[in-house]
């Protein structure tokens, strides 16, 4: 079968036609695309506009500027007590040490109270305290 010429310009007319319509349809979508957006935009440019309008905001940012510098202060009022009961490795006082060492020579409670110069109360205290400090480390 033999297609006339004149065939074969009409198909090729109607593909092109077809073409064109479908990249005119594809045209007109992102062109709707593009208004949608557009107008998304705006809309969020308003309530955007809308919330620094506000008269309450101002106030709302002095008062959490005064919290935050509050915050700030107590957090630098904190720091060196954090840091002291940090520090893990501190000698003990020199009271503490001198236990330690009496204890270690075998004097009892009431030796050690007398060479310090507490109570035998006391100094039962800091030998139990002394040895959950050892455990500690």
């Amino acid at each position: 079968m033999i297609l006339s010429s004149s065939f074969i310009a009409a198909i090729g007319l109607f593909a092109g036609l077809l073409f064109a319509l479908i990249a005119a349809m594809i045209g007109w979508r992102r062109k709707a695309e593009g208004k949608i957006l557009l107008q998304r935009v705006r809309v969020l440019q308003q309530k955007i506009e809308t919330a620094l309008d506000d008269e309450n905001f101002d106030n709302q940012r002095a008062v959490f500027g005064k919290a935050l510098q509050s915050a700030s202060l107590t957090t630098d009022l904190q720091r060196p007590r954090l840091e002291t009961l940090a520090k893990i490795e501190k000698q003990p006082p020199e009271k503490y040490r001198i236990l330690n060492q009496l204890a270690a020579q075998g004097l009892n409670v009431d030796e050690i109270a007398a060479v310090l110069g507490v109570s035998s109360v006391e100094a039962n205290q800091l030998l139990n305290l002394s040895s959950v400090a050892r455990m500690r480390r």
